[in-house]
């Protein structure tokens, strides 16, 4: 018998076809786990936004105004926040703890924790923790710094004001984002004690801005600001955004700032408008025939309760000119009108209105709006050709008397009328009495 000889290229393939085996679906079962995971990624962002008095004194009550952030891609349910609370500070069970049932995607929460510090707490800073758990997992802990004590120094006596509030936009609309602009002034004046003179100098140490509300505020706080010296100002910019589909009204958010203690601190309400109307446009006069074209005139209002610029108007007709093509206006302050003129080169096909598209920016948003106007004319009824002939006879029959009657005058120095009453009475002569 002869012995057919061994085929080592076989065997490499079988046994690499039993690893594959093995492989193909741990791989496939990992990459499962991999897309399950990323599917949806939750994420919290805790946050101290706000803390009175500051710094804590010890003895007294302090509260803390908490702010938790779902950052990820996800909606997290059942999240619980707590202060963990160890010496100098406490805090009531009942008070601890805050449960929520469901955190959107780019959704906030806030709650206030009332804690106590101990009246032998030492000045300086304090570790406090804060932690929160989803849907019964594990705890997650952020730390934060307290301060305890400081005595304000009465020799300085800076005095932070918020001197000017603006806005980019003016009133935001659906969607829009923009920037608040906050000024902070140090007002004090320098003052003479006896032979000493006060400071004036004014330190911030913190300024935030959030919102409760829809609204929603995607600048972080600002920390360590440094010293305004008295009369110095400081502008400050804050970036918001409005979610689609946010009611027209005045929102508030909160502006917290923090000084060289709780005695200097700051907080006060921001009003912000949302509104939702634009630029409309309304037909100015009918449509009227010129020759062949028609010439269509539209007034452009802005209802807006803030100035917007970059207006353009443009008419849309398929297959129509529009003479010009489009119309530029500018800027357009609440109330403005303009009219705009257009030619349109008539065409038998066109329809009965045409689409006017009012283009132009609030801040740095870009927005359209659309309204259907009538621009189809009517032509003048036309004059009848009889009536036409028989004016052109009249006025030629004037002319042939008058010329008549100056012809008269010259050669035989009589007046038309006269004449006529000759050739009259030659032709019919009166009858002469017995």
């Amino acid at each position: 018998m002869i012995q057919k000889p061994h085929s080592s290229s076989g065997q490499e393939f079988l046994t690499t076809f039993k690893t594959l085996k093995i492989l193909i679906p741990a791989l496939l079962l990992f990459l499962i786990l991999i897309s399950s995971a990323s599917a949806a990624v939750p994420g919290v962002k805790v946050t101290v936004i706000d803390q009175v008095p500051y710094p804590a004194q010890p003895g007294q009550q302090f509260r803390l105004w908490v702010q938790a952030e779902n950052v990820g891609s996800g909606t997290i349910n059942n999240i619980t926040l707590q202060v963990k609370a160890d010496y100098p500070f406490s805090i009531s069970s009942g008070n601890s703890s805050k449960t929520y049932s469901d955190l959107y995607a780019g959704t906030k929460v806030y709650n206030e924790f009332f804690l106590y510090v101990d009246e032998n707490a030492t000045k300086g800073p304090h570790n406090l923790s804060l932690r929160y758990q989803v849907d019964g997992s594990n705890w997650i802990v952020t730390n934060f710094t307290v301060y305890v004590g400081g005595i304000v120094n009465m020799d300085n006596q800076g005095t932070l004001i918020i001197s000017n509030v603006t806005s980019s936009p003016e009133a935001f609309m659906p969607g829009d984002e923009g920037i608040i602009w906050v000024t902070l002034k140090n007002n004090a004046t320098p003052q003479q004690t006896g032979n000493k003179t006060n400071l004036t100098n004014a330190r911030i140490q913190s300024v935030d801005l959030y919102s409760s509300d829809a609204l929603v505020v995607t600048s972080p706080a600002l920390y360590d600001l440094g010293i305004i010296a008295a009369g110095d100002t400081i502008p400050l910019p804050f970036k918001i955004s409005i979610p689609e589909g946010t009611k027209d009204g005045t929102y508030l958010l909160t502006l917290n700032v923090t000084g060289s203690s709780y005695e200097y601190n700051i907080k006060r309400n921001i009003e912000i408008k949302v509104d939702s109307t634009g630029i409309k446009a309304i037909p100015s006069k009918e449509p009227k025939m010129n020759g062949t074209d028609i010439v269509v005139e539209i007034d452009i209002v802005n209802y807006h309760q803030g100035l917007i610029r970059g207006v353009t108007v443009v008419p849309e007709v398929e297959g129509v000119e529009f003479y010009p093509a489009e119309y530029f206006i500018g800027e357009m302050k609440p109330n403005d009108l303009y009219t705009a003129k257009f030619t349109i080169k008539q065409d038998k096909t066109m329809g009965e209105t045409a689409t006017i598209k009012s283009v132009y920016y609030n801040g740095d948003n870009l927005h359209e709006d659309e309204a259907d106007i009538k621009v189809n004319a009517t032509a003048p009824p036309s004059t009848p050709s009889w009536l036409k002939y028989g004016a052109i006879l009249l006025v030629l029959m004037v002319i042939v008397l008058i010329g008549a009657h100056f012809y008269l005058k010259k050669t035989k120095d009589i007046g038309l009328t006269d004449y006529l009453k000759e050739q009259k009475n030659a032709r019919f002569p009166k009858k002469k009495e017995n």
